[in-house]
């Protein structure tokens, strides 16, 4: 499954006040620029660095580090930037195979992407799911890229549309008004990104795993806090699925510089991918 390497960058991330508006009743990204003599300008950015494409941190579901008398910094945005991310990813473009079978995904409601339609997707791109040690192609290691399509469908829409669903009441738990496509809450599921040992999972939805929850538990608990596992979410992986369909190579070297934030619980991707 390995192709030489042509050197092509695509980056994958959205433009900084996009989406617009917010989901989650995040506030929206300010850009100020500010005259300091005639020929000088600087600039300030107002952001939540969760509001586009973006990490989730480790501090991002573990109330116990950040509330009371031992709060502590470990485990923040800090110690990812020290080092960085990269690795071989992997695309599953779930949204090319839906399209090929005529599917018709419900990306503004918790439409859940099964196990098996990941199964799915990989035969279509000649990807053997399973590890390697199991005779797959999926190595330790690995990130995982999920292509949803809702980025795809979310442009198609008017500036009032997007706002109306945006803006739904965010209530967590199951009656939560926001409510977006992404991987379901199963035990197939959790085994499936367990036992792969990836690095980190990303996707173009707002939630990766589909929200709200239809179970007692979130994919985010057990990645984040119990697997040490990043969560990347509505990365813009547009540009990188059409070529990857047009080159026939699903893998490729992937890279990020998570913000340098001490204590931090999450960033944003600043992701590229060079095929």
């Amino acid at each position: 499954m390995n192709a030489a390497c042509s050197g092509e960058v695509i980056p994958l991330n959205l433009a900084l006040n996009q989406p617009s508006p917010p989901c989650f009743g995040r506030k929206p990204f300010k850009h100020t620029i500010t005259q300091i003599d005639k020929h000088v300008f600087d600039e300030t950015y107002e952001l939540n660095p969760q509001t586009s494409s973006q990490w989730d941190g480790f501090r991002h579901v573990t109330a116990a580090d950040i509330l009371g008398p031992k709060a502590l910094s470990n485990g923040g945005m800090q110690a990812w930037a020290d080092h960085g991310i990269a690795g071989r990813g992997v695309l599953l473009d779930y949204q090319r195979y839906a399209e090929a079978y005529s599917i018709q995904p419900a990306y503004y409601d918790n439409f859940r992407i099964t196990y098996h339609d990941l199964i799915k997707t990989a035969k279509m791109q000649n990807i053997d799911l399973r590890p390697a040690r199991s005779g797959g192609d999926i190595e330790t290691g690995d990130i995982l890229l999920i292509r949803s399509g809702f980025l795809k469908y979310s442009s198609s829409l008017d500036s009032f549309e997007k706002a109306t669903l945006h803006l739904r009441r965010s209530q967590f738990g199951p009656h939560d008004g926001q409510r977006y496509i992404g991987l379901e809450q199963s035990e197939e599921m959790l085994d499936f990104l367990h036992d792969s040992y990836f690095s980190a999972v990303a996707g173009d939805q707002p939630a990766f795993e589909a929200w709200p929850s239809h179970k007692e538990y979130y994919l985010h608990e057990k990645l984040l806090a119990l697997w040490g596992c990043p969560i990347g979410e509505l990365w813009d992986l547009e540009r990188l699925s059409t070529r990857c369909a047009e080159k026939k190579q699903w893998m490729f070297f992937m890279t990020s510089s998570p913000n340098n934030i001490q204590g931090g619980v999450g960033s944003t991707s600043n992701a590229l991918a060079i095929l």
